[in-house]
């Protein structure tokens, strides 16, 4: 889904053209939502998934280089939040320093991943519990960023398989749950505002 909404982020940054404000209006929601997401999902590991499994058993060391990737790419998301909240609808140089971040943000954060994924999927199969995972996700749920929710319904819809969105989505709160339709017509409109496919993150 990461991976997903990455591709719709610097499709929908290179697509926005100078003096379209409905557009940068929503490149700026779309480029927000991306900073508070990846905040958020640094968050949830360092103070909360990465504790768990090291009270487990897991050994830190292994993750210590995740740490320092997190505390790299932090900077960049300050960066990026102050080039979204100054995006202005006449102003060509704010859309390219905001091009400009958001292909560092996606070759940083890909790498990222790729340097994540293998060594945190097998510590969190060995060394976390699927109850207390689940407790975990349910509770982090709770503490999700709201806003630019439409965004993130369009990741889970295209970004994951049924089965994925539907294990991802039973920690999210019932009414969240039941406005999704509402939020993915939110999410398709918006992309075609931006002029970007919504079915980009379902792409590989």
């Amino acid at each position: 889904m990461i991976r997903g909404l990455l591709r719709l982020m610097e499709s929908a940054v290179s697509e926005v053209k100078p003096g379209n404000a409905k557009q940068m209006k929503l490149l700026a929601d779309l480029g927000l939502f991306g900073v508070a997401g990846a905040h958020f999902h640094h968050s949830s590991e360092d103070n909360y998934y990465w504790p768990a499994i090291e009270k487990n058993g897991a050994d830190p060391s292994l993750l210590a280089p995740l740490v320092t990737e997190h505390h790299m790419i932090d900077p960049l998301l300050d960066e990026m939040q102050r080039a979204f909240e100054s995006l202005e609808p006449t102003n060509a140089e704010t859309l390219e320093s905001a091009k400009v971040l958001v292909g560092r943000f996606q070759r940083d954060m890909l790498a990222h991943l790729d340097n994540e994924e293998p060594i945190f999927f097998p510590l969190l199969t060995e060394f976390m519990p699927d109850n207390e995972s689940e407790g975990l996700a349910a509770e982090l749920a709770k503490k999700a960023p709201r806003k630019g929710i439409s965004w993130l319904m369009g990741g889970v819809e295209y970004g994951m398989t049924r089965e994925q969105s539907a294990h991802f989505l039973a920690t999210f709160p019932k009414p969240i749950q039941w406005m999704r339709p509402m939020f993915l017509r939110k999410y398709r409109r918006d992309c075609g505002i931006l002029g970007v496919d919504p079915a980009l993150p379902s792409q590989h």
